[in-house]
C-alpha cells in the first residue's frame, strides 16, 4: 500500500496516511531499543478509505536500529 499507493484488498487508490507513537511510557512500547528511552519511535498508519483495511510501517531511522536493538532477533 505505501510504496503502490493503491489497497492490496480491493485496489482503491483512496488512501490516508499519519504518523503515530509506537507506544512508551504507559503504552506498549513496539518498537523496544530503537529510540531513547525517553521518547518513542513514530509509526506510519496507512488506511484505504473504501474497505478499511490498514497496515503500519516503520520509519527507515528505526529500522537501521534493528540489528542492534536488544528485544529483537532476526527470524531465521
Amino acid at each position: 500500500m505505501k510504496k503502490t499507493k493503491r489497497c492490496g484488498e480491493c485496489q482503491s487508490s483512496t488512501i490516508y496516511t499519519t504518523t503515530v507513537s509506537s507506544g512508551g511510557g504507559y503504552a506498549p512500547d513496539l518498537l523496544p531499543g530503537t529510540h531513547p528511552w525517553y521518547s518513542g519511535s513514530n509509526l506510519e498508519i496507512y488506511i484505504c478509505a473504501k474497505c478499511g483495511n490498514f497496515q503500519f510501517f516503520v520509519p527507515e531511522d528505526a529500522l537501521s536500529k534493528l540489528a542492534k536493538a536488544p528485544k529483537f532477533k532476526k527470524h531465521s
